[in-house]
Protein backbone atom coordinates (compact mmCIF):
# COMPACT_ATOMS: atom_id res chain seq x y z
CA UNK A 1 0.00 0.00 0.00
CA UNK A 2 1.79 3.78 -0.77
CA UNK A 3 2.48 6.21 1.59
CA UNK A 4 0.30 9.14 2.38
CA UNK A 5 1.03 11.83 0.46
CA UNK A 6 1.50 14.50 3.87
CA UNK A 7 4.46 11.77 4.95
CA UNK A 8 5.80 11.63 1.21
CA UNK A 9 5.87 15.67 1.25
CA UNK A 10 7.72 15.00 4.50
CA UNK A 11 10.14 12.74 3.04
CA UNK A 12 10.72 14.72 -0.06
CA UNK A 13 10.96 18.32 2.17
CA UNK A 14 13.86 16.54 4.27
CA UNK A 15 15.71 15.12 1.57
CA UNK A 16 15.59 18.97 0.27
CA UNK A 17 16.52 20.57 3.37
CA UNK A 18 19.67 21.73 4.41
CA UNK A 19 20.13 22.45 8.18
CA UNK A 20 23.89 23.53 7.56
CA UNK A 21 23.87 27.96 6.92
CA UNK A 22 24.70 28.51 10.87
CA UNK A 23 28.06 26.05 9.72
CA UNK A 24 28.30 27.47 6.42
CA UNK A 25 28.27 31.53 8.11
CA UNK A 26 31.26 30.04 10.31
CA UNK A 27 33.30 28.62 8.08
CA UNK A 28 33.01 31.58 5.94
CA UNK A 29 34.29 33.67 8.57
CA UNK A 30 36.46 31.38 9.49
CA UNK A 31 39.56 32.99 8.73
CA UNK A 32 38.53 36.70 9.46
CA UNK A 33 40.84 38.16 12.32
CA UNK A 34 37.82 38.94 14.38
CA UNK A 35 36.14 35.41 14.09
CA UNK A 36 37.33 33.84 17.13
CA UNK A 37 37.69 29.96 17.60
CA UNK A 38 37.58 30.13 20.64
CA UNK A 39 34.25 29.47 22.35
CA UNK A 40 32.13 31.93 24.87
CA UNK A 41 31.35 31.14 28.10
CA UNK A 42 27.81 29.47 27.02
CA UNK A 43 29.63 27.33 24.44
CA UNK A 44 29.04 28.87 21.23
CA UNK A 45 31.97 30.44 18.78
CA UNK A 46 32.63 34.62 18.88
CA UNK A 47 32.31 37.31 16.48
CA UNK A 48 33.73 39.78 17.21
CA UNK A 49 33.10 39.59 20.71
CA UNK A 50 29.52 38.24 20.36
CA UNK A 51 28.71 34.41 20.72
CA UNK A 52 27.11 33.62 16.97
CA UNK A 53 23.77 32.92 17.29
CA UNK A 54 22.10 29.32 16.12
CA UNK A 55 19.80 26.68 16.05
CA UNK A 56 19.44 26.40 20.30
CA UNK A 57 21.38 28.84 21.01
CA UNK A 58 21.15 32.17 22.83
CA UNK A 59 19.76 34.74 21.00
CA UNK A 60 20.10 38.13 23.41
CA UNK A 61 23.64 39.12 23.17
CA UNK A 62 24.93 37.68 20.64
CA UNK A 63 25.15 38.01 16.44
CA UNK A 64 23.92 36.54 13.63
CA UNK A 65 25.63 36.00 10.64
CA UNK A 66 24.53 34.72 7.11
CA UNK A 67 25.89 31.99 5.21
CA UNK A 68 26.91 34.87 2.28
CA UNK A 69 27.77 37.93 2.85
CA UNK A 70 25.72 40.77 4.02
CA UNK A 71 25.06 41.99 8.06
CA UNK A 72 25.90 40.99 11.00
CA UNK A 73 23.02 41.51 12.98
CA UNK A 74 23.48 42.77 16.54
CA UNK A 75 20.61 41.44 18.93
CA UNK A 76 21.27 43.04 22.92
CA UNK A 77 18.74 45.23 24.90
CA UNK A 78 21.63 46.92 27.14
CA UNK A 79 23.10 48.54 24.22
CA UNK A 80 20.08 48.47 21.34
CA UNK A 81 17.29 50.17 24.24
CA UNK A 82 14.33 49.69 21.28
CA UNK A 83 14.29 46.07 21.88
CA UNK A 84 13.39 46.70 25.46
CA UNK A 85 10.65 49.35 24.20
CA UNK A 86 9.33 46.20 22.48
CA UNK A 87 9.53 44.29 24.59
CA UNK A 88 7.57 46.75 27.04
CA UNK A 89 4.85 47.47 24.51
CA UNK A 90 4.61 43.44 24.85
CA UNK A 91 3.83 43.44 28.03
CA UNK A 92 1.48 46.26 28.38
CA UNK A 93 -0.58 44.86 25.53
CA UNK A 94 -0.82 41.72 27.78
CA UNK A 95 -2.23 43.84 30.78
CA UNK A 96 -4.38 45.72 28.62
CA UNK A 97 -5.72 42.16 27.58
CA UNK A 98 -5.99 41.05 30.94
CA UNK A 99 -7.81 44.04 32.39
CA UNK A 100 -10.76 42.87 29.98
CA UNK A 101 -10.42 39.39 32.02
CA UNK A 102 -8.04 37.81 29.88
CA UNK A 103 -5.62 35.80 31.49
CA UNK A 104 -1.98 37.08 30.76
CA UNK A 105 -0.67 34.31 29.30
CA UNK A 106 -3.66 33.44 26.98
CA UNK A 107 -2.50 34.36 23.51
CA UNK A 108 0.38 35.15 24.64
CA UNK A 109 2.80 33.37 21.25
CA UNK A 110 -0.10 35.42 19.46
CA UNK A 111 0.63 38.47 20.57
CA UNK A 112 4.39 38.08 19.86
CA UNK A 113 3.95 37.18 16.36
CA UNK A 114 1.52 39.87 15.85
CA UNK A 115 3.70 42.82 17.25
CA UNK A 116 6.48 41.58 15.16
CA UNK A 117 4.40 41.34 12.32
CA UNK A 118 3.23 44.96 12.50
CA UNK A 119 6.89 46.23 13.81
CA UNK A 120 8.71 44.59 11.18
CA UNK A 121 6.74 44.03 7.78
CA UNK A 122 8.42 42.20 4.81
CA UNK A 123 10.15 45.00 3.15
CA UNK A 124 13.46 43.35 1.09
CA UNK A 125 13.79 47.44 -0.02
CA UNK A 126 14.49 48.53 3.48
CA UNK A 127 16.66 45.59 3.80
CA UNK A 128 18.84 46.95 0.73
CA UNK A 129 18.63 50.27 1.96
CA UNK A 130 20.19 49.38 5.52
CA UNK A 131 23.04 47.41 3.34
CA UNK A 132 24.11 49.48 0.99
CA UNK A 133 24.86 52.02 4.49
CA UNK A 134 27.51 50.01 5.27
CA UNK A 135 31.07 49.73 5.16
CA UNK A 136 31.85 46.54 4.32
CA UNK A 137 30.26 42.79 4.25
CA UNK A 138 29.36 41.46 7.79
CA UNK A 139 29.78 44.62 9.24
CA UNK A 140 27.53 44.21 13.12
CA UNK A 141 24.56 46.42 13.30
CA UNK A 142 21.87 46.34 15.38
CA UNK A 143 18.49 44.41 15.38
CA UNK A 144 16.54 47.83 15.63
CA UNK A 145 17.51 48.92 12.40
CA UNK A 146 15.33 46.96 10.58
CA UNK A 147 12.38 48.62 13.00
CA UNK A 148 9.96 49.44 9.97
CA UNK A 149 10.69 46.92 7.71
CA UNK A 150 13.11 43.59 7.37
CA UNK A 151 13.14 39.97 6.37
CA UNK A 152 12.83 36.27 7.19
CA UNK A 153 15.61 36.55 9.37
CA UNK A 154 14.98 40.32 11.48
CA UNK A 155 11.68 39.18 12.09
CA UNK A 156 13.08 35.60 13.67
CA UNK A 157 15.72 37.08 15.53
CA UNK A 158 12.36 39.89 17.32
CA UNK A 159 10.47 37.15 17.83
CA UNK A 160 13.07 34.90 19.55
CA UNK A 161 14.47 38.05 21.66
CA UNK A 162 10.84 38.50 22.86
CA UNK A 163 10.01 34.67 23.67
CA UNK A 164 13.46 34.24 25.39
CA UNK A 165 12.81 37.35 27.39
CA UNK A 166 9.23 36.31 28.36
CA UNK A 167 11.03 32.43 29.27
CA UNK A 168 14.16 34.99 31.40
CA UNK A 169 11.80 36.82 33.16
CA UNK A 170 9.67 33.31 34.01
CA UNK A 171 6.14 34.27 32.12
CA UNK A 172 6.53 31.04 30.02
CA UNK A 173 9.17 28.12 30.29
CA UNK A 174 9.52 26.67 27.49
CA UNK A 175 12.84 26.70 24.75
CA UNK A 176 13.03 29.12 21.89
CA UNK A 177 15.48 28.84 18.80
CA UNK A 178 15.93 30.31 15.84
CA UNK A 179 16.17 27.75 12.88
CA UNK A 180 16.55 28.31 9.11
CA UNK A 181 17.89 25.77 6.67
CA UNK A 182 17.77 26.02 2.78
CA UNK A 183 15.08 24.06 0.37
CA UNK A 184 16.63 23.18 -3.13
CA UNK A 185 15.18 25.10 -5.59
CA UNK A 186 13.18 27.28 -2.95
CA UNK A 187 15.94 28.79 -1.12
CA UNK A 188 16.81 29.98 2.59
CA UNK A 189 14.75 30.58 5.09
CA UNK A 190 14.32 31.47 8.71
CA UNK A 191 11.74 31.43 11.44
CA UNK A 192 11.36 31.03 15.37
CA UNK A 193 10.52 27.25 17.44
CA UNK A 194 9.44 27.50 20.27
CA UNK A 195 8.77 24.16 22.56
CA UNK A 196 7.11 24.95 25.71
CA UNK A 197 6.83 22.94 28.83
CA UNK A 198 4.70 19.67 27.34
CA UNK A 199 7.04 19.15 24.23
CA UNK A 200 4.79 20.86 21.77
CA UNK A 201 6.33 22.21 19.22
CA UNK A 202 5.27 25.57 17.56
CA UNK A 203 6.39 27.64 15.04
CA UNK A 204 6.16 31.75 14.47
CA UNK A 205 7.07 32.87 10.99
CA UNK A 206 5.80 35.83 10.29
CA UNK A 207 7.47 35.95 6.97
CA UNK A 208 4.87 33.12 5.49
CA UNK A 209 1.89 34.53 7.68
CA UNK A 210 2.22 30.88 10.15
CA UNK A 211 1.97 30.50 13.55
CA UNK A 212 1.00 26.96 14.93
CA UNK A 213 2.01 23.88 15.79
CA UNK A 214 4.49 22.03 13.67
CA UNK A 215 2.35 18.82 13.57
CA UNK A 216 -0.38 20.53 12.24
CA UNK A 217 1.75 22.33 9.45
CA UNK A 218 0.21 21.49 6.14
CA UNK A 219 2.17 20.47 2.96
CA UNK A 220 2.00 23.95 1.46
CA UNK A 221 4.27 25.43 4.31
CA UNK A 222 7.83 25.26 4.40
CA UNK A 223 9.79 22.26 5.50
CA UNK A 224 10.03 23.35 9.23
CA UNK A 225 10.56 19.89 10.59
CA UNK A 226 14.07 18.94 11.86
CA UNK A 227 15.94 15.67 10.71
CA UNK A 228 15.26 14.59 13.48
CA UNK A 229 11.90 15.11 14.27
CA UNK A 230 9.69 12.43 13.88
CA UNK A 231 12.24 9.49 15.07
CA UNK A 232 11.19 7.51 17.39
CA UNK A 233 13.26 8.64 20.28
CA UNK A 234 12.26 12.28 19.86
CA UNK A 235 8.31 10.72 19.94
CA UNK A 236 9.34 9.19 23.50
CA UNK A 237 10.83 11.97 25.07
CA UNK A 238 7.74 13.88 24.43
CA UNK A 239 5.69 10.98 25.43
CA UNK A 240 7.54 10.80 28.81
CA UNK A 241 6.90 14.65 29.50
CA UNK A 242 3.58 14.35 28.53
CA UNK A 243 3.26 11.56 31.45
CA UNK A 244 4.89 13.49 34.28
CA UNK A 245 3.02 16.66 33.70
CA UNK A 246 -0.38 14.61 33.95
CA UNK A 247 0.63 12.73 36.72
Amino acid sequence: MSEPVESLENRRGKERSRWDKTLMAEERIKNFPSYNKERSETGEKTYQGRPIIGRDRKINGGVYLGGGEREAIVVDDKKDLALDKIYQELINRRRMAQAKGIPFKQGILEEVWRLVSQLMPVSVEKVEGVRRKLPRPDTKIYLSAFIGGGVCRHQALLTAYLLERLVKEGVLSGRVSIDRNAVKDLGGHAWVRYTNSAGDIFILDSTHNYLGRLDKVDRNRWFYERPEDGSPHSKLIVKIRKALLAS
